[in-house]
């Protein structure tokens, strides 16, 4: 019996566990993701289990232990300020004691074991802007290619107020030349009673979904184009984790769109509409 398929994941209540989801509970191969709150001077213990992981805090500070490794890891927010992360390989222990308030997410993917735990610096992340006019947005490479892991990638982005982000739509889900990467998108959004839009489409399943993610919200690409739009007044940030049978993600744009790229401000109409020029009517 096929297993329904679930896109779109809202967080529980703190603190503890607020969202978890794994390759069982959503019927993947390869991506798992959570997202953890722990209260002042409060400690977390898991184990990274089959999986390497990445750890990424999203706020507070915490003192983190593991691999015979202490290390002190804060964040403002992640609208402001890059962290420090961690890499853990599989059956790795780890410790998180909250300093103050902390809040971190993780994402897994299952491998080997071939690469040692490590604290990959801030300073390390690549990133910067992409795309322009109402299409730029933010990117750092939390864990990409130039990091050390088996499968698991990572890639936070900020998208300002009334911004478009991951434009043009794209697909990897192993249609069209792509590979078959799964896709998880971790949303916080300021203010927190923003919101912003993520549409699915064009996928062998004929699904068309236009979702609205809130602060705190998770939302799972399956299959499909995908893209992202912030509300006017809301910046909005997420968090994608991604993994496949292999580490490099080759993407099938959208040709409908692909030419956005290539003009970010696409064409825009004057307005308004009738309105005189400055040489007359």
């Amino acid at each position: 019996m096929s297993r329904e398929r679930i896109n779109h994941v809202r967080p529980g209540a703190g603190p503890g566990i607020v969202l978890s989801v794994t390759p069982d509970s959503i019927g993947w191969r390869h991506v798992s993701t959570s997202v953890v709150i722990i209260e002042d001077g409060d400690r977390h213990e898991a184990d990274s289990g089959d999986e390497e992981i990445a750890i990424v805090p999203l706020a507070g500070s915490a003192r983190l232990e593991f691999a015979g490794q202490v290390h002190e890891v804060s964040r403002t927010d992640v609208f402001s300020q890059r962290a420090s992360i961690a890499y853990l390989p599989p059956r790795t222990s780890y410790a998180i004691t909250a300093r103050r308030g902390f809040e971190f997410a993780t994402g897994g993917a299952l491998a080997e074991g071939r690469l040692p735990a490590r604290l990959i610096a801030a300073e390390e992340l690549p990133g910067g802007l992409r795309g322009a006019a109402n299409v730029a947005r933010g990117v750092t490479g939390t864990l990409d290619l130039t990091l050390p892991a088996e499968r698991l990638l990572a890639y936070e982005v900020v998208t300002p107020s009334g911004n478009w982000s991951s434009f043009p739509p794209h697909l990897h889900d192993g249609t069209n030349g792509s590979t078959a990467h799964e896709e998880t998108y971790y949303y916080r959004i300021e203010p927190r009673d923003g919101f912003a839009v993520q549409r699915i489409y064009g996928t062998a399943s004929g699904v068309d979904l236009t979702l609205t993610a809130r602060h705190g919200d998770l939302i799972l690409v399956h299959e499909g184009f995908h893209t992202v739009a912030a509300a006017p007044g809301s910046n909005v940030y997420y968090l994608n984790f991604l993994a496949g049978d292999v580490r490099p993600v080759t993407q099938f744009v959208d040709p409908a769109y692909a030419w956005v790229a290539d003009d970010w401000a696409g064409r825009p109409v004057a307005i308004p509409i009738g309105a005189a020029s400055e040489d007359g009517p």
